[in-house]
Parts: C-alpha cells; structure tokens; sequence
C-alpha cells in the first residue's frame, strides 16, 4: 500500500514520509515474525488479516463514517476557525508551548515506531515472564494498530484535501492538498489507547485515554492542525486499535493446545463464553 502511495506524492516530505512507512513494514515482518510463522504456520499474517476484517467490519466503517460526516460538518463551517481562534486567544501560551514541544514527539514515527519494535521484539525473547510479556503485546498491538490504520489514514487525508491553519480555511477541498486528518494525533494517540485497553484499572484507563488527546491538542496549540483534523486522527486510532482488539479477543475465545491420544498426538480445543 505504501508504494501505491509513492506515485500520488508531490512533494519531497510525501516521499520521504511513504519511504519510511515502507520501511517500517519490511522491518515489522523481518523483526516481530513469531517462531511459529518462521516454522511455515504464517500466524502473524493470519493475525494481521483478522486485524483487517475487524477494522473493515461493517460496524466500524459505520463508527468511521459517523467520525467523517462530524468532522465534515466543523470541518466546512466556521466551527474550526471559530476553535481555533478561541483557542489561540483564551488557553495559549509559553506553557502550553512548553507542555507540546514535550508531547509532540509521541505523534512522530522516528521516535514511536522503533519503541514499537523494541518492545515486540523483547516480548518474543521474555514471554515466559509478565512484564515481558506485557510491554511485547504493548508494542506488537501498536505495531499492528498502525499496520491497520496508516492506509486509510494516507487515504483520507489525500481525498478530503483539507489544509493546515495559515494555509488556507478548514474547508475540504478533494486532492489539492493532504491535512484533512493529522498523522500526529492518530500517531501519538496509538500506544495510549492500546495500553488503556489491556487494563482493568478504569482510573488507570481513563488516565490513558485523556494522555491518547495531548498530541492532538499540541497540533492544534502549534497551529499545525484544526481541531477537526486532530479529532480524526484520534478517532481513527482509536478504531483501529478496536480492531486490533476485537481480534485478540476472538483468539482468547477459543483456544487449542496440544493432547497425547491413544494412537498418537491430538489436539483439544477450549471454547471461553
């Protein structure tokens, strides 16, 4: 998908930014490809595919369909300009500069996506302990929540056309320019809401999913992005970690292990309701 995306680019940053998603991909199958998947089962693939179907489902695209129709609607009337321009005036200042040059780096892919790697990487040589084992799923869940939802983010943000504060309005404008949906926040809003999802504590994950905002608001703060473009980039992560999530509970419903049986090895498989 990331080379279909190379010959739409028109500018260096584009190119530069399709390179590295590329790269990113090569890396993820040669690095994070379980024992099992080098043995010739492909259990990556086939967990990447269900990744897919989840997030394709019917009921997400309409949950993303709902997020795009209320982006549209602040999007192309003065509601944008009118956040942004409250904003600027009443809560910027040299803190809130100071609180997004800390953030901001969390929506960048040189600094998050190698985290990603690292961290499934150590879950696959330290999964017989539980930190190990967390920080892999952690970083294997958000490695695959990108898989997910990069192309439809490079998508969108090509087909609505909107721009950046300063460039021009807020207005959707198909094809004339890329800002429609914010890399940055759907990037740093990724491993919050993938760690907001594999704990039980609520005070805990209530505190994940307001962390899985801050980059968005940076943008904005920044005057990077409007509000609407910073909102669906967050709520394209958030869907796509629901996929990602959808399939690792389909894979704890039913689970197989090996069985010795009379004449030889079998298999038992337990189904959890």
């Amino acid at each position: 998908m990331s080379s279909i995306y190379l010959l739409t680019c028109s500018t260096k940053n584009d190119i530069l930014e399709a390179v590295y998603l590329k790269r990113f991909l090569g890396l993820f199958i040669l690095l994070i490809l379980p024992c099992s998947a080098r043995a010739g089962n492909w259990q990556l693939k086939n967990t990447v595919y269900k990744d897919y179907r989840n997030f394709y489902s019917r009921e997400n695209l309409g949950r993303l369909g709902i997020g795009i129709g209320i982006a549209g609607v602040v999007s192309n009337t003065p509601i944008d300009e009118e956040i942004q321009e409250w904003y600027h005036e009443s809560l910027r200042s040299k803190s809130t500069n100071n609180f997004s040059e800390i953030v901001k780096p969390f929506g960048g892919k040189t600094l998050t996506v190698p985290v990603y790697l690292v961290s499934a990487l150590l879950g696959e040589i330290t999964d017989n302990t539980r930190l190990g084992s967390t920080i892999g799923e952690w970083g294997s869940q958000s490695l695959r929540t990108i898989l997910v939802g990069v192309p439809p983010l490079l998508f969108l943000q090509r087909v609505l056309g909107a721009s950046r504060p300063g460039e021009s309005d807020s207005h959707w404008q198909p094809f004339k320019d890329d800002n429609a949906v914010s890399g940055h926040s759907f990037m740093g809003a990724v491993p919050f809401i993938t760690a907001a999802k594999m704990t039980d504590n609520l005070y805990l994950k209530y505190s994940l999913y307001l962390g899985s905002t801050l980059c968005g608001v940076s943008r904005i703060n920044d005057d990077a992005h409007y509000f609407s473009q910073a909102a669906l980039g967050w709520w394209l992560a958030y869907l796509a970690t629901a996929g990602v999530e959808q399939t690792k509970t389909e894979k704890e419903q039913a689970v197989s292990t090996p069985a010795l049986i009379n004449n030889g090895v079998g298999m038992t498989v337990m189904f959890h309701f």
